[in-house]
């Protein structure tokens, strides 16, 4: 495993207003606002894999993505340490992975080394250990307060490339206490008609129900043709 530093992430409240603030991840608040601006791509690190998502196809001809997912889910901030960490990310059917687009700051910037049970299948699957720069500082946002949540992807892997059309996997990891975790997968196809799905849970060891509720209601819906307008992108970040 690659050393690297644990960063403090001071809290903070940012509100993206123009385009080039956007990143292709985030947390927004609202309705989208209709045909916008597209968010900014993360800065290129290491090629990726080509993606082979079922269904095949191109982005449109202008090499825009075909619109967005809407991953929304339910948090219950559980009063206790060693917990609230999650990470939410992309992938192919063929496991290959895409983006992360939400990742709590403390694991997402190096807590890991401190506490390695932290969020290890999003870790593992992202590489994150070897994660670029721009891509911590896309995707790293302190822990969340307890409510209703979405996460929007723009269509874009973690070099800011338009993937094809096709079903891709979304999975939200997250800590319900030490080693405890539960894990939501499920798929969502990317095209030109709408879709929507609920994911299937898992808890990690079966025991981990136990612990306490952190995540539930995780769904996602493929809203084609639309983008993020930049005047609605709001990223609410609080605590650590």
């Amino acid at each position: 495993m690659t050393d690297r530093n644990v960063r403090v992430v001071v809290p903070i409240v940012v509100i993206s207003g123009v385009a080039a603030a956007a990143t292709a991840a985030q947390l927004v608040y609202g309705q989208v606002s209709g045909p916008g601006v597209a968010a900014a791509p993360v800065a290129s690190g290491p090629s990726a894999p080509p993606y082979g998502a079922a269904g095949g196809g191109r982005a449109d001809t202008a090499g825009r993505p075909p619109g967005l997912v809407r991953i929304d889910y339910r948090l219950t901030r559980l009063p206790t340490h060693a917990s609230n960490q999650i990470a939410i990310w992309i992938e192919d059917r063929a496991g290959r992975y895409v983006r992360t687009l939400f990742a709590t700051s403390f694991t997402a910037n190096g807590g890991y080394v401190r506490r390695p049970m932290s969020l290890p299948r999003w870790r593992e699957a992202a590489d994150w250990e070897n994660a670029t720069e721009a891509e911590i500082r896309a995707a790293s946002r302190p822990a969340q307060e307890s409510g209703e949540h979405s996460v929007y992807w723009d269509g874009t892997d973690r070099n800011g490339r338009p993937v094809p059309p096709g079903t891709y996997v979304y999975r939200i990891e997250g800590n319900v206490l030490w080693e405890n975790r539960v894990l939501f997968t499920g798929e969502i196809r990317v095209g030109e008609t709408a879709h929507e799905s609920r994911a299937r849970v898992e808890h990690l060891p079966a025991a981990a129900r136990d612990q306490g509720v952190l995540l539930d209601g995780v769904r996602a819906a493929f809203l084609p043709g639309e983008r993020l307008g930049p005047a609605r992108v709001t990223a609410y970040t609080r605590g650590s």
